[in-house]
């Protein structure tokens, strides 16, 4: 399919390639050869306007005539650039307007000052730079833009990966487009409401190889669905196949070195008009690769609107993204339908390696309690996936660290008094879980399962599931589920420790129930005792781990636990199920060990520290003299 024609979308991207590929200072000599065009301007019915005053091309291989042709949007009007030889080509200004789909805005203006080649041959310049650029987007805003730089810049190389020259297909090797690229920054306003300081970027190189299908093309495809969409009518699958492709063949059509973006500084107002300030430090972003989008890491992001509240963290990165599985996925099939996708979307989940953020403060007004407010910090998130089985991680690591939250009167599941009284005035809690599937073996290792509660006490689980099939990844839900029942149970290992919330707990079990807090504890740790009896049996090992968990409850501060099948295929769910009713059921076939440990703790009273209103009041009172 062909087409004479760009779309209106890509109107806008055709300007701003010949802006960027028109730029470097004019070096002309005493014989050098200049030539002068001026005044063009060619419009279309969408609205589109491109306006070049003047371009001058010294010592260059084009004619007057190419030159024109160059903004024609006719097919092939750009080649001419693939084989350009010229001293020098400058662009004094050009402008680039359309219109924008809001109902009496006008039009949107893109506008570039000093575009200049050097030193072009065989359409590769040494150097090309944009001196600024400016953006007028009707009702949008302002945007300001300082210098943009790159040497050895291949213009034919660029035009071929954005489908703008035809190509034979034959062509498949990535080769440097630019090097050296620099952006000095800029700033974005919109009229008394925003205004943003933008800083600079550096990359130091870009590859490409050329599309396979042709931009103007595909643009008119999607404008073709979309209207069909807007109609009710059915798109068909081969024009949903073919606009597809050509995105995952985007996707392997560049690579790139890392990226450094110096960050935004915003202030302006919200929707209430209070003062808002943004701000957003270093950008980095890791060498994009074919079907590889690298980690993209975000510092210092800060929002705080003036006497409502903030929201500000360290650091978040979303990790590195494959989609070499959903590209290969997608060539493979023969109609990309309902159907295709529906039976193969987790196909097309792209592997994550996960992300993390670090270092998040949040002081925001509660949306849920009028007055109330959201508060807390958190040192650190991470996830870590990886091992994709299906579109699904078999390997996960999870950790929360230092999520610490101001206990408050409200957290009816605590005993909030007794921890205020005990100077505990924030929970700090940290998280986390990291599984390994080991297909070969079969099993699922469970490394940590951790739940750390600060100053109050911690508590650990490891261990090792049988029977864990490829199964479990499986398209079919109920195939999955059944895979996931007919796992066992293999080793596990639980360590508590007691840093104080056991005589904060005990306490207050002992007031609900009347009765002393000694005698509560040896209550407690008779029923658990026996609990352990029943499912483990009467046998020296059982009567061995009951005291130990007697004692732990007494008032040691460690207790460790770990219990082994004695059949090597584990314990199935069956059997842990059967365990509910009747504990009996798990007897003779666990062998368990358990170690108390630890001296007591208990968390003193302490001083209540004066309240906010006694402060101020503090404050007030004049000092005495003697």
């Amino acid at each position: 399919m062909t087409r004479s024609d760009f779309a209106p979308l890509g109107r806008p991207l055709r300007g701003l390639l010949l802006g960027t590929a028109f730029a470097s200072l004019a070096a002309s000599g005493a014989l050098a050869e200049t030539l002068t065009v001026t005044d063009i301007a060619p419009t279309d019915a969408s609205g589109y306007g491109l306006s070049v005053p003047t371009i001058e091309v010294v010592d260059g291989n084009l004619n007057e005539g190419t030159v024109r042709g160059l903004f024609t949007g006719t097919p092939d009007a750009l080649q001419p650039l693939s084989t350009l030889n010229a001293a020098s080509v400058t662009i004094p200004e050009i402008s680039v307007s359309y219109k924008i789909d809001v109902e009496g805005a006008e039009p949107a203006v893109i506008t570039y000052h000093d575009l200049v080649l050097t030193d072009v041959v065989d359409g590769v310049a040494a150097s090309a730079t944009v001196a600024s650029s400016e953006f007028k987007g009707g009702e949008a805003g302002i945007a300001k833009f300082g210098e943009m730089s790159a040497s050895n810049f291949d213009l034919g190389r660029l035009l071929g990966f954005y489908g703008l020259v035809p190509t034979d297909g034959t062509d498949t090797e990535l080769r440097e487009v630019y090097s050296d690229f620099t952006f000095s920054g800029g700033t974005f306003a919109v009229d008394g409401v925003f205004n943003c300081d933008i800083g600079g970027a550096e990359v130091a190189s870009f590859s490409a190889r050329p599309l396979k299908q042709s931009m103007g093309d595909i643009q008119g495809l999607i404008l073709e669905a979309e209207a069909a969409e807007k109609a009710g009518t059915p798109i068909e699958p081969e024009q949903i196949k073919q606009i597809v492709l050509f995105y995952t063949d985007l996707l392997t059509a560049f690579s790139s070195s890392p990226m450094t973006f110096e960050g935004i500084d915003c202030s302006g107002q919200d929707d209430a008009g209070k003062p808002l300030a943004f701000s957003a430090g270093t950008i980095t972003a890791g060498g994009f690769e074919p079907a590889i989008y690298p980690d993209f890491s975000l510092d210092d992001l800060k929002i705080e609107v003036e006497g409502d509240g903030h929201v500000n963290f360290g650091n978040f990165t979303w990790k590195r993204m494959d989609f070499t599985t959903a590209i290969e996925t997608v060539e493979a099939a023969t109609t990309l339908d309902e159907a295709f996708f529906t039976a193969n979307w987790r196909k097309l989940v792209p592997a994550m390696d996960g992300f993390s953020l670090a270092n998040l403060d949040v002081d925001v007004p509660d949306p849920d309690k009028p007055g109330a407010r959201v508060k807390g910090t958190l040192g650190s998130f991470d996830a870590t996936l990886g091992n994709y089985v299906n579109g699904i991680p078999a390997d996960v690591a999870l950790t929360l660290a230092n999520f610490i939250l101001p206990i408050t009167a409200d957290m009816k599941d605590l005993p909030v008094q007794d921890l205020l009284d005990r100077g505990i005035y924030t929970l700090d809690i940290s998280l986390g879980t990291k599984l390994a599937w080991n297909e070969e073996a079969s099993t699922i290792e469970v490394e940590d399962v951790l739940i750390d509660m600060g100053a109050l006490g911690r508590v650990n689980f490891s261990g090792t599931f049988g029977n864990a099939t490829e199964a479990l990844f499986a398209d079919n839900p109920d195939e999955a589920l059944i895979a996931a029942q007919m796992m066992t149970l293999k080793a596990l290992t639980i360590e508590v420790e007691d840093r104080g919330i056991g005589s904060i707990a005990f306490a207050a079990g002992a007031k609900e129930a009347g009765q002393p807090e000694e005698a509560f504890r040896t209550a407690v740790a008779g029923m658990a005792q026996g609990m352990t009896l029943a499912f483990l049996g009467n046998t020296t090992e059982a009567l061995t781990a009951a005291q130990q968990l007697g004692t732990f409850l007494q008032g040691a501060s460690h207790l460790k636990v770990t219990i082994t099948s004695k059949d090597e295929a584990g314990i199935g769910l069956a059997d842990l199920a059967a365990a509910e009713t009747n504990p009996a059921a798990l007897a003779g076939k666990l062998d368990v060990v358990a170690e108390a440990s630890g001296e007591p703790v208990v968390l003193p009273l302490v001083e209540a520290p004066p309240s906010m209103q006694d402060q101020k009041r503090d404050l007030k009172t004049p000092a005495t003299t003697q």
